[in-house]
């Protein structure tokens, strides 16, 4: 069978729930949906990533090597993290951990020390670097900020390589003036944003980011004003809105959906991307927090034949004419 696109990356999240509720994650307004609140089974885990690995070369690329392990999810809290590590390393498939760094204790540190042929890098999402700041945007107590720092202070001391190798990063997710519609960005604060200065070399974003340099300056540390509305939610919640932009940068009067720009260079997240929940779903797209595009589930058929059923091209038309219509990646046409 010839394909025309092969599976060149995949997002397996083998865990459904993040413990911390970020201001511009949907987690915060709507909580993880429950029926992903699961651990998938590492057998079941091992099942996809033996298909995959047997899958290359026809319906999986040839240099597939790698695989992400979040949407919305906080990866080390998941029940399997240790075995699954293993079965990534016996099968040479690398990943990086993204987590808000919360869950990440000395014993965790310890053992992604010991796969570090599995584990490339470690990148931090930590909104603030000061604990009451912190505190206001990630919902969690002000107190758990030095046991946080403690930890990430830990990891820097046991993993120099990845250090050294710049695989270790704090992000911080934000807003400045840049972000805006009215100065070029994607970004409408609603009445419900919090508030902050937007000032892009003085203000809280760059308070936040400058912050984390003086503490760690070991680390790569880098902001992130360019914030989007997944799914929807921040919109619904009155935080943050990319409609304008959308309607002024992309759309353009232009009224279908043609394609998608998150990973062009694949075919997009429904043509080049295979992403799992903890299920065993399949859906199209990372920004599918409601699990809305729903295809197959890999408890039920294999990889293969849910990879070119009716029903992912299928879901595919259906997103480009609903869910990826609010999409800031979406490719418009006539």
């Amino acid at each position: 069978m010839k394909y025309q696109y092969k599976i060149s990356m995949a997002q397996i999240d083998p865990n459904g729930l993040c413990n911390v509720g970020c201001w511009f994650c949907p987690v915060r307004y709507a909580e993880n949906p429950l029926a992903q609140r699961t651990n998938m089974p590492i057998e079941a885990f091992e099942n996809i990533i033996n298909q995959l690995i047997a899958g290359k070369g026809t319906f999986v690329a040839d240099n597939f090597d790698f695989i992400y392990t979040a949407h919305y999810n906080e990866v080390l809290l998941y029940k399997y993290f240790p075995e699954m590590l293993e079965v990534l390393r016996k099968n040479k498939i690398r990943t990086i951990i993204l987590t808000n760094g919360t869950p990440l204790t000395k014993a965790k540190t310890d053992l992604i020390r010991e796969y570090q042929d599995v584990v490339y890098g470690i990148c931090f999402n930590i909104p603030a670097s000061e604990p009451e700041e912190w505190a206001n945007a990630t919902g969690k107590p002000v107190k758990m900020f030095d046991k946080l720092i403690e930890q990430l202070t830990y990891a820097v001391e046991q993993l120099p390589d990845m250090v050294a190798s710049k695989a270790m990063s704090i992000q911080v997710n934000g807003i400045n003036k840049n972000s805006l519609v009215e100065y070029g960005g994607w970004i409408q604060q609603l009445k419900n944003a919090p508030e902050m200065d937007l000032d892009p070399l003085t203000g809280t974003l760059a308070r936040m980011t400058n912050g984390w340099k003086d503490m760690f300056p070991g680390l790569q540390v880098y902001e992130m004003p360019y914030l989007v509305d997944r799914n929807g939610h921040l919109d619904t919640h009155q935080i943050i809105t990319n409609k304008a932009a959308i309607e002024s940068k992309e759309k353009k009067g232009k009224e279908r959906v043609i394609g998608c720009g998150n990973g062009i260079e694949v075919g997009g997240r429904p043509n080049g991307w295979l992403h799992i929940a903890a299920n065993g779903d399949t859906f199209i797209c990372c920004n599918d927090y409601d699990f809305e595009t729903v295809f197959g589930n890999t408890n039920d058929k294999p990889i293969s034949d849910i990879w070119m059923s009716i029903e992912h091209k299928s879901m595919t038309v259906k997103s480009f004419e609903n869910f990826c219509r609010s999409c800031v990646h979406a490719i418009w046409g006539d």
